[in-house]
């Protein structure tokens, strides 16, 4: 169960690092959704990127809650 992460003495929100690795995630999925042709012709992609995040925060949160690891 992961509620708070001790880092020298200063409390982290574990919210807060799931959030950060989500960010990590989705930067790493976006230079790769660029190689796709379908992405280029996107009208908005600032959206589309911003949907990515969600999505993997979501599915990162999904994961961690089925594994016991964040309440």
């Amino acid at each position: 169960m992961i509620n708070d992460i001790n880092v020298g003495g200063v409390f982290i929100p574990g919210l807060l690092v799931t959030a950060l690795a989500a960010l990590v995630c989705t930067l790493s999925l976006v230079p790769l959704f660029s190689f796709s042709r379908v992405y280029r012709r996107l009208p908005f992609r600032p959206l589309i990127d911003f949907s990515a995040y969600v999505v993997t925060f979501f599915l990162l949160l999904q994961g961690l809650t089925i594994l016991r690891l964040f309440t």
